[in-house]
């Protein structure tokens, strides 16, 4: 059955950083791999700056290797992660990196390492879009009833944008098929809240890389769907 939603680009918005990307345990295990001393003095609402004005006393280089080993020592290899420190000067890798499962994590080690030395590292720019989803007959609310899957987000957010964008470049033929496996790495953040009878409104946070091309949207109509149940190998 096809689904139907009439879909309201609330606001959009460019971030430069996710608020609440990193905890208290982030910032003084950071502290301590720059042999900072005892953390125990600082108050929780001031451990960012400090750390932030710790890193500045390091090249901007080594920062980049230290925050990049702690957000991803446990999925990458040592000579990766120093080589990605350096590329990091130059390059957005939240949008350039190979594998987009590492994006988000990506931009938030892109985004510390800008506060500490603006001059040196790219500015980072997520996306902030919030959308009024109006759902038009049964099977797209049931749908679109939390928690909606990434596959019908991803294909829902497409809808609003036009051929040239940058997902439907890439992600055509998951866009139009019964698979999107890698739906989740497009949409990094997703908060959702029932507004009204078959109408939810959403928050949705990624890279500019995958949201820019909705910057103009004002309405549109979606015909998303979620993936098939794929079955059991």
């Amino acid at each position: 059955m096809t689904t139907n939603f009439q879909v309201r680009v609330l606001s959009f918005s460019n971030l430069r950083e996710i608020e609440g990307a990193r905890t208290k345990d982030d910032f003084i295990t950071l502290l301590d791999e720059m042999e900072y001393g005892d953390p125990s003095g600082i108050a929780d609402e001031d451990l960012r700056q400090m750390c932030i004005m710790s890193l500045q006393d390091l090249k901007p280089e080594e920062a980049a290797y230290l925050i990049l080993k702690h957000d991803m020592g446990g999925n990458l290899r040592d000579g990766q992660i120093r080589n990605l420190a350096v590329e990091m000067l130059d390059e957005k890798l939240w949008e350039e990196y190979a594998d987009s499962a590492y994006h988000e994590r990506m931009f938030n080690t892109g985004s510390l390492l800008y506060e500490a030395f603006p001059q040196s590292f790219p500015e980072p720019d997520a996306v902030r879009v919030e959308l009024e989803i109006v759902a038009e007959n049964p099977s797209a609310w049931k749908l679109l009833s939390p928690p909606p899957s990434e596959s019908l987000l991803v294909r829902l957010l497409a809808d609003g944008m036009d051929n040239h964008a940058v997902l439907h470049r890439l992600y055509g033929e998951q866009l139009k098929g019964k698979y999107f496996p890698t739906a989740d790495e497009v949409v990094w953040i997703t908060r959702t809240e029932v507004v009204g009878e078959k109408t939810m409104k959403m928050e949705v946070i990624s890279s500019g890389y995958w949201l820019d091309a909705l910057n103009d949207t004002k309405s549109y109509e979606s015909t998303a769907y979620a993936d098939e149940v794929q079955p059991p190998h």
